[in-house]
């Protein structure tokens, strides 16, 4: 799924989410519902904006015209989160989710080629207003957290390898909707965005000396994502 394809589908979602709310406003005070706590895992597929990344690695890189990274590319992210219902209208919970990008580079030359991957560990606590309907429920809330982030560069043939770090604070926004399978099991659709604050990436090991050209990325960075996954509910 390309990234101009994962913003259609969150305007999509969105606008869904909007007529959902609209209706659910005359249709559900009279029930009375057992709070829940529910568990969730799947995956999502991000539209991944870190243009300060990508121009440095197109800069170290040296990529052919065709191989060279765009600003916005797509890249999965796994996550697990769960969520307990304090009040009629309102649930609170924490979210970990893993992103990951990798990149495999040939320089203009055909002789050298550059390796670039990077781990975000993202864990992030949320509240949510609820919405409910016959057989589904919609979430849509935010939150905060404080990731970090794993950064490897290797460059062949010269043999360096070099891992950086970096880490910060993150704010998210998220629609979720969960379709009822039967009393435990809920399939779950979402759209989010992301904003991670996680400042210039710096050497992991300072005594390890690598050759680079120019100053080290800032890994500040936007998402915008679509997740799929199963939720698990204790009433």
């Amino acid at each position: 799924m390309t990234p101009v394809r994962i913003l259609r589908s969150i305007v999509l979602l969105i606008a869904l989410v909007s007529a959902t709310w609209s209706a659910w406003g005359q249709s559900t005070a009279e029930e009375t519902r057992a709070k829940f706590f529910d568990v969730t895992a799947g995956l999502g597929i991000d539209a991944h904006f870190a243009h300060t990344v990508a121009n440095y690695i197109n800069v170290l890189a040296q990529p052919r015209p065709d191989q060279r990274v765009d600003i916005i590319v797509s890249a999965p992210e796994f996550f697990a989160s769960s969520d307990l219902q304090f009040a009629d209208e309102w649930s609170a919970g924490i979210e970990y989710s893993l992103f990951v990008k990798s990149y495999s580079i040939e320089d203009r030359s055909g002789y050298a080629r550059s390796e670039f991957s990077y781990q975000v560990h993202m864990p992030t606590i949320l509240v949510h207003r609820l919405m409910f309907g016959e057989g589904y429920r919609v979430k849509v809330g935010g939150g905060m957290g404080y990731h970090f982030c794993s950064f490897r560069q290797q460059f062949q043939p010269y043999g360096n390898d070099e891992t950086l770090k970096s880490a910060g604070p993150s704010i998210k926004l998220e629609v979720v909707g969960n379709t009822k399978f039967d009393d435990t099991f809920y399939g779950s659709i979402g759209v989010d965005l992301r904003w991670d604050f996680l400042g210039t990436l710096e050497p992991r090991d300072p005594s390890l000396t690598v050759n680079r050209a120019g100053e080290l990325p800032s890994m500040n960075f936007f998402n915008a994502g679509i997740k799929f996954g199963v939720t698990f509910q204790l009433n």
